[in-house]
């Protein structure tokens, strides 16, 4: 325990006899810092918390060394105590699913947008995966343009999205272009290979057709997502899109939205 202030500690060590040795010159010396304090009672709670912690984690590490993981026919492979519902789903889908025709699979996929093409295994593989969002599903039935995930016309509408606000001024081409490469929504480079004619906006016409249209050219030869109808407009397909891409864990954007 404390039995001295600081000044009392300082005024003690000023008449300290010769037998102590001379008094310090340097004056970083002179005046010593305030004694600390030591709760010997919560140093040792302290240890003995850690000492209990350190055997706890001995225990864990003992018992992992004597477990052996058992490897799982379903789509997850190995996983955790809490993955272990979802793996008995999975296993019990691809069962009912390997009963049934490939006519049937490929008439559940085609209902679903999805491609049809393939062994059964990939078949049931594109069955386990998220339903599409349901607007881009109603588009295809109703024969209008979607744009593919990955593509450059996705990757245009997910960063006009992203990176303007409606009812302002629109992006120019050169900058819509710049942005919808870092996306990483886009197949190819935007900015084509060379080889060809064909770059990334090659598709924009494509965008601006159908009613409603998708995208929208303003003066200036700036461009927005359209808005009206709320339901069927640019930015609701943009953001389905921007949902898609990221189960596919392609954008790049570090904010998924909801839906995912």
């Amino acid at each position: 325990d404390v039995m001295y202030s600081y000044e009392q500690f300082l005024s003690r060590v000023k008449k300290l006899g010769e037998d102590k040795g001379e008094p310090p010159t340097d004056r970083a010396h002179q005046n010593p810092a305030p004694p600390v304090v030591v709760n010997t009672n919560f140093m040792s709670s302290t240890a003995n918390a850690a000492t209990a912690a350190a055997a706890a984690a001995s225990s864990t590490r003992d018992d992992d060394a004597t477990f052996s993981p058992q490897r799982s026919d379903s789509p997850g492979g190995f996983g955790s105590d809490d993955d272990a519902p979802q793996q008995t789903n999975n296993a019990e889908k691809v069962a009912e699913l390997k009963k049934l025709s490939m006519a049937r699979l490929k008439e559940m996929l085609k209902e679903r947008d999805e491609k049809t093409g393939g062994k059964k295994e990939e078949l049931i593989s594109r069955l386990l995966k998220p339903r599409k969002p349901e607007l881009l599903i109603l588009r295809a039935r109703r024969k209008e343009y979607v744009p593919k995930v990955p593509s450059s016309n996705a990757a245009i509408m997910v960063a006009l999205l992203l990176n303007h606000i409606p009812g302002t001024q629109g992006l120019t081409k050169e900058r819509l272009m710049v942005l919808a490469e870092e996306t990483g929504v886009s197949k190819e480079s935007m900015s084509g290979d060379g080889s060809s004619f064909y770059d990334g906006w090659s598709g924009m016409k494509q965008l601006q057709e159908g009613d409603p249209a998708l995208v929208r050219r303003e003066k200036g030869h700036r461009y927005s997502l359209t808005t009206q109808p709320p339901e069927s407009a640019g930015v609701a397909v943009a953001n389905a899109l921007h949902i898609l891409a990221h189960r596919e864990d392609m954008c790049t954007c570090g904010n998924p939205p909801n839906g995912v």
